[in-house]
């Protein structure tokens, strides 16, 4: 492409490969909506064939609801033959064509092809599925990382359990203490196939440093053991030595640190961290002159000797690990980079990016050419939003399908506004796409802004010093022009003001910059006087005046906003709240989880009094002291949680919720706190995501499982959960610069335009785009050129910030407010470039020129070169002190809002409807959860045997060992993943992974033991379709007493022995009408039966001879679990025969398994470990009718 020309978006050519470089405020979005226009009328296209791309579901919409409203528009011109008002191409057809081929595109309009780029690549890949080679079906993942998890995992253990204890202790302390840390690493990282990696250094061999570093630790311990005495009354009372280097309090506090150091068998690299003066200890240090006195001569001990030796071993061992940390984390990205794709692929799902790469490689496979044939017959044209947020797959996706076609493909998009790298975006594909086309367009004429705004604009980012504005030489600015329109100015007193208004900032101190949180706080409480007095004046913008939704304020960081909205709040001003920030990581969403787990759980009264004390249900101490001294409002309390938990399960969670906020008075009482409508608009946020989740997944433990995962770790990117706007009233806005892409706000402030820190310095990994490799997105682990590439990197952060900058500058159209000075890290600001880079020669780093030059300027300096800009503003452009004297303008108060007054509760609890459980029945206490072994009360490990023997007993073991056959596939047979199942259910319950062996041992007899005389039957052999983990039931019963159970058994027989049906006969217990509930273990069939099962941990002995037939009925019986199984077969009966038609109790029910899992083994059979019984039919459904009342 020779260059780009002005664009006539009526004329230009329909053909060929187009880009289209659009300033902010040029009407990009009104541009692509007149080429479609133009191909529905002049290629006579259908909207079906016309692909439109853009890279969010917001832009989408938007992009849908303007296209079709100049469709609309042409339309209804074509009817009243005004078409001269809206002139087109030549290329037209004749009036009545013209009529039909819009009244087509209104009504199929529905069909329209606008996509975000995930989107189109999902359908490119169905639609194309024999040329593009890929499974015909697969489930699209929108949260990839429980899979990125395991694999994580699974590196974990290939790299850490033959590991050195020494390198897993420094790794340690690195903060890599698990393997969820390794996920940072890959942050940013997954998903982009053309990233290269900085090739690194040979790692040396570790084992010989190691073994030197050790001998010389010994020796060291072994020194001080002896010497300590003597070094220490050498280092107090030597009289050579400095005291104001070596003070006797210092030196106190040294000794017991190589105490503490020292005491170990090796050492501690947290200690050694922390013990900032080791050389002090040193002989070489001790012979500085620094440490001693003129002419005196230094302490001399062996012990000082050997710690020169220790730390020069130390340095060289830290030197090698992090060499090898920087391969490390190399080979996890590989790992992951391989294994990921090909787990995804056996799961046949995929992620978001997976569409990209797939259709990616599809173009590029053996039938690529066929494909990008059959794309282009479905699409002849394309039209690409937003094209600066591209990345080079995608841009590789289009080139291959459109490049040298003829076909019409305009890009659209503006490099002055890439801020989406931290979303994938790559200006540099967009720079080389720019090359590749083969015409090439600008839109300079600014829609949004005043004239003199444009005209600040324009001074602000002119070319000077002879350097470019946006640093990026590819990257230059353009001066825009004000379109031929009179925009409204802004008016005070009738007086037009000026169009940017510049605070500065002054130093305290001189030469010393201003601390960051002062600044923040000045340009805050500025910013709220500001906005005051510009609402009591009023202001005015054509003659209306200046509303509190008409300004914005933009910011960087939730941090920032957290200010603002503080600022603003105690001046009395209404502001709302718009950012990119996860409602899960709201308090609400703390207290909502906290509530939920009470609604599941209401007999337990610890997790109702946690709820109660929640700012959503407004308890305090006082209030449960309260409920406590009155029985009856106790009571009262925990009816209405058993209500609710009743709603939920059988009413959804949404029903449970309403009926919940206007028991409890939750709306009310969140309104009435400061930011009430914040609180609010998250909990009903929060309450419509976990709504939607129910809609997909199982009863209420499954979303609260869900909600709880979200909410300590949130999805990236995940449009529906980021916060929302609180009140749609007449507010000021708060607004991060991201998210205000795309939007203009008539005044814009920017309290915080003076931050620079560059956050790639804090990182030991970073991505930066290699000149020498063709500008290619490169990561740095830890390469020789570490330092270099690290200054690439910050001058590509400083370009993005001052592109940050121009979208937030321009997203004003008539007034913009910002603050400057030389406050903390300002030096790499992008002001400082903007207003004061120096000359800089071609050998110098514009990054390290700029800052040295700032942090020289005195105040007077910036003030003179501030002056300077406002003599060539010519009056659009003031400089003034930040105002810190103006006490805010209070805003008129609205009236008193109404008194709200509780609802009152009219109807009577029914007291004699209880939920009830096997748990309840046999201890007392009921549980809405599954009880997993819960009343093995010892967690002690066992005394004697080996094994899964000698695995620790009690409640959390069975929990344990429960969720490690709820996850594995039975019929999964690779050794690693049912190791990696074991481990990440060890550790959730605390566990050490010195259990794993023993554990998969006992996973993998009990699996392969065969449960049925015949030995046809085995879990081994079950699939996932095949069964159902965690079976929840509920059925209504009209009331159980021990006694009626035992004549039923009396009546029909129960049980293979005496003993269980005896322990039957001796229940006694009461439950009223109500719900019996509990959760089944296992559900599987087999062979057209249905069995059911349970997991047993207990501990009965030390070898499988304790878990014979005798010694499990004994059990049974004891622990009354046949009454347990007699109630999870009356369920599983019911659930059968409302699922079969052609039920039968005798044919299909196959009966109960109880495994003793510590007991059994494939050698031993079923007469090891396992119970097996299947009641008679006649008890079953005895038992049926009697819990229904008919019996």
């Amino acid at each position: 492409m020779k260059g780009l020309a002005p664009m006539d978006s009526r004329s230009v050519a329909l053909s060929g490969s187009n880009l289209v470089e659009a300033a902010a405020g040029t009407g990009k979005t009104w541009t692509i909506a007149t080429l479609y226009l133009r191909l529905v009328l002049e290629k006579d296209l259908g909207v079906g064939n016309i692909l439109v791309v853009t890279y969010t579901h917001a832009a989408t919409r938007e992009l849908r609801q303007r296209i079709r409203s100049r469709l609309v528009d042409a339309l209804e011109a074509y009817r009243r033959g005004e078409t001269g008002e809206d002139p087109l191409g030549t290329g037209q057809p004749d009036a009545g064509q013209a009529l039909k081929r819009l009244q087509r595109a209104v009504v199929d309009f529905d069909e329209a092809a606008i996509f975000t780029i995930h989107g189109f690549c999902r359908r490119a890949l169905a639609e194309s599925a024999f040329e593009s080679a890929l499974p015909f079906e697969s489930e699209l993942l929108t949260d990839e990382r429980e899979i990125l998890g395991q694999v994580v995992d699974d590196f974990w253990r290939r790299e850490m359990y033959p590991a050195s204890i020494l390198w897993v202790d420094w790794l340690h302390d690195e903060g890599v203490s698990e393997p969820e840390v390794l996920l940072d690493v890959l942050h940013n990282l997954i998903g982009k196939p053309y990233l290269r990696v900085a090739p690194l250094p040979a790692p040396r061999a570790d084992g010989p440093v190691e073994k030197k570093f050790m001998k010389e630790f010994e020796t060291l311990r072994r020194l001080w053991h002896t010497d300590r005495p003597l070094v220490e009354k050498l280092l107090l009372e030597d009289k050579s030595l400095k005291r104001t280097r070596y003070r006797p309090a210092s030196i106190l506090v040294w000794l017991r640190q190589m105490d503490q150091l020292l005491a170990g068998v090796r050492p501690g690299f947290g200690l050694l961290r922390k013990f900032k003066r080791l050389d002090r200890f040193q002989a070489t240090v001790l012979a500085d002159s620094g440490s001693l006195k003129k002419g005196g001569t230094p302490p001399s001990n062996p012990f000082f000797d050997a710690c020169d030796a220790f730390v020069a071993s130390l340095e060289e061992l830290v030197s090698v690990y992090e060499q090898r940390y920087a391969v490390f984390r190399h080979r996890l990205l590989g790992f992951v980079m391989t294994e990921l794709p090909a787990r995804k692929a056996a799961r046949q799902v995929q992620s978001f990016d997976d569409l990209l790469t797939q259709l990616s490689g599809a173009l590029d496979g053996p039938s690529g050419q066929i494909l990008a044939e059959k794309i282009r017959s479905d699409y002849p044209a394309v039209l690409i939003d937003e094209f600066q947020d591209t990345d080079p797959v995608q841009y590789r996706i289009f080139w291959k399908i459109y490049q040298c076609s003829g076909q019409p493909m305009f890009m659209v998009g503006d490099p002055k506004q890439a801020i989406y790298s931290f979303r994938g975006a790559d200006v540099f594909t967009y720079l080389g796409a720019r090359q590749d086309a083969e015409c090439g367009y600008t839109l300079d004429q600014n829609w949004r802004s005043t004239p003199a705004l444009v005209s600040a604009i324009n001074l602000l980012f002119e070319h000077r010093a002879g350097t470019g504005a946006f640093l990026l030489e590819e990257i230059a600015f353009q001066k825009a022009q004000p379109a031929p329109l009179d925009r409204p100015c802004l008016t005070e007193n009738a007086e037009e003001g000026p169009a940017l208004v510049m605070w500065t900032l002054g130093r305290e101190e001189s030469g010393k910059p201003i601390p960051k949180y002062r600044a923040g706080e000045q340009c805050a409480a500025a910013t709220a006087g500001e906005i005051g007095r510009l609402l009591a004046l009023p202001a005015q913008i054509d003659g209306a005046p200046v509303e509190p939704g008409d300004i914005a304020v933009l910011v960087r960081t939730h941090a920032e906003a957290t200010t603002i909205e503080e600022a603003l709040l105690g001046a009395g001003i209404p502001s709302v709240r718009q950012s990119q920030y996860s409602v899960y990581q709201t308090h609400e969403a703390e207290e909502l989880e906290r509530l939920l787990i009470a609604v599941i759980q209401p007999a337990r009264e610890s997790l109702v009094r946690a709820a109660l004390l929640t700012d959503l249900m407004g308890g305090d101490g006082n209030r449960l002291h309260e409920l406590a001294a009155a029985e009856g409002d106790w009571e009262e309390c925990m009816v209405r949680f058993h209500q609710y938990q009743g709603l939920w399960r059988d009413h959804g969670f949404m029903r449970m919720f309403r009926e919940l906020a206007a028991s409890e008075d939750l709306y009310p009482r969140l309104l009435r706190f400061n930011d009430g409508e914040r609180r609010l608009t998250n909990l009903l946020q929060l309450a419509e995501l976990i709504h939607a989740q129910g809609q997909r997944r199982g009863g209420m433990g499954v979303q609260l499982k869900w909600f709880s995962a979200v909410r300590h770790d949130p999805p990236v990117g995940d449009e529906p959960s980021l916060m929302r706007l609180e009140s749609d009233d007449d507010r000021v806005r708060i607004v991060t610069v991201h998210s205000s892409k795309g939007l203009e706000y008539p005044v814009v402030f920017l309290p915080f335009a003076w931050s620079g820190g560059l956050r790639v310095t804090q990182r030991e990994q970073f991505v930066f785009h290699d000149s020498e490799a063709g500008n290619q997105a490169t990561v740095e682990f830890g390469s020789e050129d570490f330092e270099q590439n690290l200054a690439s990197a910050c001058r590509e952060e400083l370009a993005e910030n001052l592109r940050l900058l121009y979208v937030a500058l321009t997203r004003a159209c008539s007034r913009c407010y910002l603050a400057w000075g030389a406050v903390n890290e300002a030096a790499t600001s992008p002001l400082a470039w903007l207003l004061h880079r120096p000359e800089i020669s071609a050998d110098e780093d514009p990054l390290a020129a700029l800052a040295t030059h700032f942090r020289s300027l005195s105040d007077a300096d910036i003030d003179q070169d501030l002056a300077r800009l406002v003599r060539r503003s010519r009056g659009c452009v003031l400089v003034r002190q930040v105002p810190d004297d103006e006490a805010p303008v209070p805003l008129p108060v609205a009236g008193p809002p109404p008194a709200l007054a509780a609802r009152e509760l009219k109807r009577t609890p029914q007291q004699a409807w209880r939920l009830t459980s096997f748990s309840g029945l046999a201890t007392g206490h009921d549980s809405e959860s599954p009880d997993h072994d819960s009343w093995l009360v010892s967690e002690a490990e066992g005394d004697s045997g080996e094994g899964i023997f000698a695995f620790p007993r009690g409640a959390r073991a069975g929990t344990c060992l429960h969720q490690v056959f709820e996850e594995l596939d039975f019929r999964e047979s690779d050794v690693g993943v049912r190791e990696s199942v074991i481990e990440r259910a060890l550790k959730a319950h605390g566990f050490s992974h010195r259990w794993v062996a023993a554990v998969a041992d006992m996973v993998a007899r009990v699996l392969d033991t065969a449960l049925d005389p015949e030995g046809r039957l085995r879990l081994a052999d079950i699939s996932r379709e095949q069964r159902v983990d965690e079976m929840a039931f509920y059925y209504p019963m009209a009331g159980l007493h021990g006694r009626g159970l035992g004549g039923l058994v009396e009546r029909h027989g129960f049980g293979d022995t005496q003993l269980i049906a005896d322990s039957i006969r001796r229940l006694r217990f009461q439950a009223g009408a109500g719900f019996m509930h509990g959760f089944i273990d296992l559900v599987f069939e087999s062979e057209g039966r249905y069995y059911l099962a349970d997991y047993k941990s207990n501990f009965l002995a030390a070898t499988p001879e304790g878990y014979r037939p005798a010694q499990l009925n004994e059990v049974m019986a004891r622990e009354q679990y046949s009454l347990q199984y007699l109630i999870y077969t009356v369920a599983v009966h019911r659930f059968l025969r409302m699922r079969l038609p052609d039920y039968d109790y005798e044919r299909h029910f196959g009966g109960v398994y109880y495994l003793f899992l510590r007991g059994m083994d494939p050698a031993l059979g079923h007469r090891c470990g396992v119970f097996y019984d299947r009641p008679g039919r006649a008890l079953v459904e005895a038992l049926d009718c009697h819990l229904q009342g008919r019996g």
